[in-house]
């Protein structure tokens, strides 16, 4: 418990820019920036990035997306107050308190958490006692005639923030500010004692409060009776009221049956959201590597096919070249009456069909040779079609078992060969 006089200075160290002036919402609309102190707000720091950085592309795209929301909206950009509750029992506690406190020793389950901002966490509400330690305390102090239920709700936890537009218009010292008032609301409402801890995140996606209290009203534990649905919107609404209006956010639409996830269900829907955004990734670099090596392989094939052909083709003109010269000398030969020259040329006319066989021969090689090299080519754009359907069927797996995509995956990595052509024979070329 503390005193009057450290309650007196833990409201005025968090709420001395509340007497300004102006408030707030006065300097919004007098058209006047909120005090900067010296600091870059969101907007300076992305004016500021590295053109093409991942931050720069992330401002532009919610750029885009607040225009148009602004053009469904009438011109209006609207902000909503966040506020959602969950009941925690004894065997929850401890969990709650390392993933809230973010120790030295915490090791973070949640990719949404950046650890090189968990520095910049603040507290609004710090114990020197654990959870579990200021809960029995408290409940001891009580004195009630039963023992506790070992199925007691203990502890309520709150989460309460907004968007990140919202927060990227608030100098550091006016978020801070925002969420003391919140803080305010709960220790005027359900009693500052009741109070287990306010720990304000901020190295995730968007700053929020996580406020815990014991549910204690009228001299026991009562969240059943203190959070019921009807407790729990009138909460929304006076927080609302109270603290939501004066920073120019609206309230959810009461009544609504919209269902809200749990922490644990959000960060699960999270994870599973980035390992299909990851899978199709990876089956889309699949897809190009299969496409790229079906291409090196027709341009490798291509190749040799036209070397092949225009080696035969040369070694054919070549040999004819050499043939019609060696008919001609033996046709002059012929012409005189010498019997040794004409039995000479004749048996050099059978040599040159002997050679000219040869060449056919060849040719005729250098010909299977590539119709060979079409066919392998023909087997490699079959198996390029087969990996695409392999590739199909990977991404229609995904769909209907998202939980089996690994195993896929290293199977599909496993078959990422490029198939290798080598032409068949010798080139043989007559002499």
């Amino acid at each position: 418990m503390w005193d009057k006089d450290r309650k007196i200075q833990f409201w005025e160290e968090r709420y001395e820019k509340a007497n300004d002036d102006q408030t707030t919402v006065e300097r919004k609309a007098n058209g006047k920036q909120p005090p900067q102190n010296g600091k870059q707000n969101t907007n300076e720091l992305l004016s500021s990035t590295k053109k093409y950085s991942p931050l720069y592309f992330a401002s532009k795209v919610c750029g885009l997306c607040e225009a148009f929301y602004k053009k469904l909206t009438g011109g209006k950009s609207i902000s909503y107050l966040v506020c959602h509750m969950k009941k925690y029992h004894k065997t929850d506690i401890a969990p709650i308190e390392q993933e809230n406190e973010r120790d030295e020793t915490y090791q973070a389950s949640n990719p949404q958490i950046d650890k090189t901002r968990t520095g910049g966490n603040y507290h609004i509400v710090k114990r020197q006692r654990s959870y579990t330690q200021f809960i029995n305390d408290k409940i001891e102090a009580l004195d009630l005639p039963t023992k506790v239920r070992k199925d007691a709700v203990l502890m309520c936890s709150f989460v309460v923030g907004s968007d990140r537009k919202f927060f990227g218009e608030l100098s550091p010292s006016e978020q801070q500010q925002f969420f003391a008032e919140c803080t305010r609301f709960f220790a005027e409402h359900y009693g500052e004692g009741n109070i287990i801890s306010a720990v304000v995140h901020m190295d995730e996606t968007t700053p929020h409060l996580h406020l815990n209290l014991i549910p204690i009203a009228g001299g026991r534990l009562c969240a059943k009776k203190l959070f019921d649905r009807k407790a729990l919107t009138a909460l929304q609404t006076d927080l609302y009221r109270e603290v939501g209006a004066k920073w120019n956010l609206q309230r959810g639409k009461e009544g609504s049956q919209a269902k809200h996830l749990s922490t644990a269900e959000f960060k699960a829907k999270k994870i599973v959201e980035q390992a299909h955004g990851k899978a199709s990734d990876i089956i889309a670099e699949a897809d190009h590597n299969a496409e790229r090596k079906v291409k090196i392989a027709q341009i490798h094939a291509d190749g040799i096919v036209a070397s092949a052909e225009q080696t035969a083709t040369k070694a054919q003109q070549q040999a004819q070249k050499y043939l019609d010269g060696i008919v001609q000398n033996i046709e002059a030969e012929r012409s005189k009456p010498t019997p040794k020259r004409k039995r000479q040329a004749e048996e050099e006319i059978a040599l040159l069909r002997t050679e000219n066989a040869a060449l056919r021969q060849s040719k005729a090689i250098a010909d299977r040779d590539r119709s060979d090299l079409f066919e392998q080519l023909q087997k490699a754009e079959r198996r390029a079609k087969g990996k695409e359907q392999a590739f199909g069927m990977v991404s229609d797996m995904l769909a209907a078992y998202p939980d089996e995509f690994d195993a896929l995956l290293n199977k599909s990595r496993a078959k990422k060969t490029a198939p290798s052509f080598k032409p068949h024979g010798n080139d043989r070329r007559g002499k």
